[in-house]
């Protein structure tokens, strides 16, 4: 028999999804392949198929991404995309999200942040105008005990990076990270995250379906 409380975390009630559509006019990487999809009826039916980089919307980054041989994200356990994580609200004065811009005082209530900047609005192109992690955070969230890492924004290095030095700390403190959520309809708090990619073999990135279901004081779903 289905456990209840199961049942009712399964449940369509309470979702928020945070997931950036996959349009053709969703925003990419300058130079990356754009979001297409193509329909065609045959013998009564409807057949559609599409092509996109890797890194399209929100999506998940694998080692591989900053070291040819490293795991893919096929490799990455699923364990480290489901589970308690706290969204928290971050006014950067800059290009790098560090601890300044967080609240006063904060510290991690879960193994899995997402970090809310509101600094790429839905369709917004790809640009100077947002903030990526300061290593600084990055070392800090790890220290926590921090598992995952998630922000609003294309990357988690600004755009006019070369070395992708949040990317490398991030990979090198075994910290998973996920990129271009939409975090607009989520206020700062506890929630129940699942963050599924698709499982493409031997590759850097994947697209993924992210959803919070909002969590009381004590952890219960809300």
């Amino acid at each position: 028999m289905i456990d209840l409380d199961l049942a009712e975390a399964l449940s369509h009630r309470g979702w928020i999804d945070i997931t950036r559509p996959l349009t053709p006019a969703t925003p990419v990487w300058p130079g990356d392949e754009p979001f297409a999809v193509h329909t065609a009826e045959e013998k009564g039916c409807v057949l559609s198929w599409f092509s996109t980089t890797c890194h399209a919307g929100t999506h998940l980054e694998a080692p591989m991404h900053l070291e040819p041989g490293a795991a893919a994200v096929d490799e990455v356990a699923l364990g480290r995309l489901i589970g308690p994580a706290e969204v928290v609200l971050a006014t950067p004065a800059g290009l790098r999200i560090d601890r300044r811009a967080l609240p006063a005082g904060w510290a991690p209530r879960a193994s899995r942040i997402l970090v809310r900047s509101d600094g790429h609005p839905l369709q917004q192109p790809v640009g100077e105008s947002f903030a990526g992690l300061d290593v600084d955070l990055v070392e800090w969230l790890a220290d926590q005990q921090v598992e995952l890492i998630g922000v609003d924004t294309p990357s988690v290095d600004p755009f006019s990076a070369t070395g992708f030095e949040a990317h490398r700390a991030l990979a090198r403190r075994g910290v998973t990270w996920i990129e271009g959520l939409w975090l607009g309809d989520a206020n700062a708090g506890l929630y129940l995250l699942l963050a599924l990619p698709l499982r493409l073999a031997g590759t850097e990135a994947a697209p993924l379906r992210a959803l919070l279901r909002p969590l009381g004081k004590e952890g219960a779903l809300a």
